[in-house]
């Protein structure tokens, strides 16, 4: 027969260290066995039964666990109280191309940095267009006359005196501005009594000076600078130039031009 525990008062040994028995317990009352304790996890089972009811593990008669075909020799049980945890990967191990497609993608390559381009150069200035022939230059360079200058016109008289013709003037011994529509007279005095008081009428154009008669009763004639004569009557005006007599009856004035 097994040895008993010592500790008679426990339903399960506790303590491998001081139990001695093989893990069989005796009844302090009657000394008969009433349980059996597995050797791989403690638990006590009820006598004669063939499996652990803790850890499943099959039974000796005398109550010990019997040791596991598929554990290697040097296996190390768990001690009692210990459960045991299911690994959590129990499948074949993973083939070496299916570690591979488990793999994470390897990370794309980093471009090298480039350094930034440098500034593009300003646009070139438009080329200068072409120099025009000579003969275009010579046109260009060609600047315009000044106008021509309007002569001053004057009537000298016999005495040497000179009387400036601005527009149109009434030539007489007494001469009527008002009565021929003008601003400006030339009185030659009037002991001239060949002249009339309003004799001719003498007007400034854009061409020069003319003159005609006023219906004078010893007319007008012109001695012009050439030697050729002119008569000037009431409807026909005569031009001048510079040089040209006026012969009023018996009284001469001569055109200038300043």
């Amino acid at each position: 027969m097994p040895e008993q525990c010592l500790d008679a008062r426990a339903r399960r040994c506790r303590d491998r260290t001081r139990c001695r028995a093989d893990h069989v317990h005796a009844d302090p009352a009657t000394g008969g066995d009433v349980m059996s304790a597995c050797t791989r996890c403690g638990y006590q089972s009820r006598p004669g039964a063939a499996f652990c009811g803790e850890c499943g593990a099959a039974l000796a008669a005398d109550g010990t666990a019997k040791p596991r075909a598929d554990n290697p020799p040097g296996y190390i049980t768990l001690p009692p109280g210990v459960t045991p945890v299911a690994a959590t990967n129990t499948g074949p191990a993973p083939s070496p191309s299916a570690r591979a497609a488990a793999q994470p993608p390897p990370a794309p390559p980093i471009a090298p940095y480039a350094s930034p381009a440098p500034p593009a150069a300003p646009p070139a200035p438009p080329a200068a267009p072409p120099a025009p022939p000579a003969e275009a230059l010579d046109v260009d360079a060609t600047r315009a006359a000044a106008p021509r200058r309007t002569p001053q016109w004057s009537l000298v008289l016999p005495d040497g005196s000179s009387q400036p013709i601005h527009t149109s003037a009434v030539i007489g011994r007494a001469p009527d501005a008002t009565a021929h529509g003008v601003d400006q007279t030339v009185s030659v005095g009037p002991d001239q009594k060949s002249v009339s008081k309003s004799h001719a009428l003498v007007e400034v154009t854009p061409t020069g000076l003319r003159v005609r008669d006023l219906g004078s009763v010893n007319g007008v004639a012109v001695v012009h600078a050439d030697g050729r004569e002119s008569e000037a009557t009431e409807s026909t005006f005569v031009d001048l130039v510079a040089g040209d007599e006026l012969e009023l009856g018996e009284f001469v004035l001569v055109v200038s031009a300043g």
